[in-house]
C-alpha cells in the first residue's frame, strides 16, 4: 500500500507535470465519466425506444377495441363463469358425442386394425363437429337473440332457415341410421329394445345439446375475449410504462453516481496538483470560466455532453386522437388519449 499522493504521482504523472494539467485531467475524467455512463445509457435508451414502439401499437389497437362490446365489471364474474361452465359442458358433450359418433361408425367400417380405428376416430370427430356446426347455426337463425351488449336483432332468412333445417334433420336421420345400426350389430334383431331406445335418444340429443351450448356461449363469447383482450393489453402498457420508467430512473442515478465519483476524482486531483506546483514553483494554474471550476460547472458539462452524445431524444408517451364515438364508455380506461369532442 503506498500513500495516495504518490499513487497519484505514479498514474498521473504527465498531468502534474503540465502547467495546465487539472484542465487537461478534466478532460480526461469527463472523458472516463462519458465512457462509463454511456453503455448503460445506449443500451436502456434502446430499449426505451422498443418499449415506447410497443406501447404505441398496443394503444393503437386499444382504440379499436374499445369501439366493440365488453363485459362491464359487475357482470364480469356472472359472464365468465357463463363462458367457462359452457366451454366445459360442450367439451364434455362433444367426446360423449364423439365416442358415440365413433361405434355408429364402426358398424360401417368393420376393417380391423390401428389405421382404420384412427380413421374411424377422425370421421367421429369431424361429424361431430359439423353437427355441432349446423345446430349452433340453427340455434342462431331460429331463436334469432342479440348477443351481449347489442340491441338490433339481426334480419331472418327464410331460405337458410329452411336449408339448415333440413341439414339439422339429414343430420339426425344419419345418426339414427348409424347408432341403430350398430345396436343391431351387438345385440341382434332381438336384442333389448331398451338399450336400442336408450343409446339411438342418446346419440340424436347429443348433437342438439351440444349445438344449444355452442349458441348460448357464441352469445357472450365475442364480449368476453374482447374484455379479456383489453385487460391484458391494459396491464400490459402499465408494465412498459413502468419499466420506461425505471429505465429512466436508472440511466439518472447511474449518472449522478458516476458523476459524483469523478468529480471526487478530480477534485482529489486539484488539492495535490496545487500542492505540487507550491513545491516546483510552477505558477498556479488558472480555471476560472473552464468547466472543472467547481462541482455545479463540472456537473453542467457532463450533463450537455450526456445529453448531446447519448440522450438525443426522451421516448415520449405515443398520443392518439379518440373520438367520442370511440370511447365506447372507456373515458376512465384512457386518461393518456386526447379526446376528440368535436
Amino acid at each position: 500500500m503506498v500513500p495516495r499522493y504518490v499513487w497519484f504521482m505514479i498514474w498521473f504523472k504527465q498531468w502534474f507535470k503540465h502547467p495546465e494539467g487539472i484542465k487537461g485531467f478534466a478532460v480526461q475524467v469527463m472523458n472516463w465519466l462519458m465512457q462509463r455512463t454511456m453503455s448503460l445509457a445506449e443500451r436502456l435508451k434502446n430499449l426505451n425506444k422498443k418499449l415506447a414502439l410497443a406501447i404505441k401499437t398496443k394503444k393503437a389497437d386499444l382504440v379499436k377495441w374499445y369501439e366493440h362490446p365488453t363485459v362491464d365489471a359487475d357482470e364480469w364474474d356472472k359472464v365468465r363463469n357463463m363462458v367457462r361452465k359452457l366451454a366445459f359442458w360442450i367439451i364434455i358433450l362433444i367426446c360423449a358425442e364423439t365416442a358415440t359418433n365413433y361405434f355408429a361408425v364402426a358398424s360401417v367400417m368393420t376393417e380391423k386394425g390401428w389405421l382404420w380405428n384412427i380413421v374411424r376416430g377422425m370421421t367421429a370427430l369431424v361429424a361431430t363437429g359439423i353437427g355441432t356446426y349446423i345446430f349452433e347455426k340453427f340455434f342462431e337463425m331460429v331463436i334469432n337473440e342479440p348477443k351481449y351488449k347489442q340491441i338490433e336483432k339481426s334480419k331472418r332468412k327464410w331460405t337458410k332457415i329452411i336449408f339448415v333445417t333440413a341439414l339439422c334433420i339429414g343430420v339426425e336421420a344419419a345418426i339414427y341410421w348409424l347408432c341403430r345400426r350398430r345396436v343391431v350389430a351387438l345385440e341382434g334383431n332381438n336384442g333389448d329394445i331398451t338399450i336400442t331406445y336408450f343409446v339411438l335418444i342418446i346419440g340424436l340429443l347429443l348433437p342438439i345439446a351440444t349445438g344449444y351450448f355452442a349458441y348460448e356461449r357464441g352469445r357472450y363469447i365475442s364480449a368476453y375475449r374482447n374484455t379479456l383482450r383489453i385487460k391484458k393489453a391494459e396491464k400490459n402498457i402499465a408494465k412498459w410504462d413502468s419499466t420506461v420508467a425505471t429505465n429512466n430512473q436508472r440511466m439518472e442515478d447511474h449518472f449522478k453516481r458516476e458523476l459524483n465519483d469523478k468529480w471526487a476524482l478530480l477534485d482529489e486531483f486539484k488539492i495535490y496538483k496545487g500542492n505540487y506546483n507550491q513545491k516546483n514553483g510552477i505558477k498556479d494554474e488558472i480555471v476560472t470560466g473552464h468547466f472543472c471550476e467547481t462541482h455545479d460547472t463540472f456537473a453542467k458539462e457532463a450533463m450537455l455532453r450526456y445529453t448531446k452524445e447519448i440522450l438525443h431524444e426522451v421516448p415520449q408517451q405515443p398520443m392518439f386522437v379518440v373520438t367520442k364515438a370511440q370511447e365506447n364508455g372507456h373515458t376512465k380506461q384512457i386518461p393518456q388519449i386526447i379526446i376528440d369532442n368535436q
